[in-house]
């Protein structure tokens, strides 16, 4: 039974933090068996618990997942994301302020870490990216005119890795977050990694990592960036 909070912002559901979250951003958000953890969920079950809120977690895919709290379908979504000007999230959201820094980079086969080091090496080769993203983004402007190929579809991490290590596909696009979460899961016999990261470079607009919230109790956005401040974790 939750403490009562006689000051408890309105949210969705009364006394509960709804989340909306795309798994496939490990280690920001991803599927442990039945559960769904990740870093960013766990610093909002930490600011739930803080402001005396149970959790719901919805699960969505990544296009269009900044718009949820605007729709009314969660209080906050959360999946590595960065505020862009075409992501509009309607007039009952706003960014959150940001809680993490990070760098686009590209994860490829260790073996090919002696070639494949910048854009120019990419070309004829296979980039796979989340759609929408900002992988996808970068993907565009900064290998597609050199001669790769962008494939906007990722069905789970596990499978693009799959593809990446039995060569069919050169590349993998995220965050130098995610690459370096996914180099250091995927080892050899020796326990050697399999994968490396290559071309970690700053979007032209730093890359701040933010929670898109609802915002028709102001009180709610307020609450977590005074929280975010509270932590300090970058």
């Amino acid at each position: 039974m939750m403490p009562e909070n006689k000051d408890a912002f309105t949210t969705i559901s009364e006394g509960v933090l709804t989340i909306c979250t795309y798994t496939e951003f490990a280690p920001f958000s991803y599927e442990n068996g039945k559960d769904i953890v990740g870093t960013d969920i766990s610093l909002l079950r930490e600011f739930a618990a803080k402001t005396d809120l149970g959790i719901k977690i919805i699960k969505r895919g990544f296009p269009g997942l900044w718009e949820t709290p605007s729709h009314g379908d969660c209080d906050v979504a959360a999946a590595g994301m960065m505020e862009y000007e075409d992501r509009r999230l309607g007039r009952n959201a706003v960014w959150s302020d940001p809680y993490m820094l990070v760098r686009r980079s590209l994860l490829i086969r260790k073996s090919d870490l002696e070639i494949l080091r910048g854009p120019e090496d990419f070309k004829g080769k296979t980039i796979v990216v989340t759609p929408t993203s900002s992988a996808d983004i970068d993907g565009y402007l900064r290998y597609k005119p050199l001669g790769a190929t962008i494939v906007p579809f990722v069905p789970s991490q596990d499978e693009i890795v799959s593809q990446l290590l039995s060569g069919q596909i050169d590349a993998f696009g995220e965050g130098d977050v995610s690459n370096e979460y996914l180099a250091g899961k995927y080892l050899d016999e020796h326990g050697e990694r399999l994968l490396a990261l290559t071309d970690v470079h700053s979007m032209e607009n730093p890359e701040l990592i933010r929670f898109a919230v609802r915002s028709v109790d102001e009180r709610l956005p307020t609450a977590l960036n005074e929280f975010l401040r509270e932590i300090e974790r970058f």
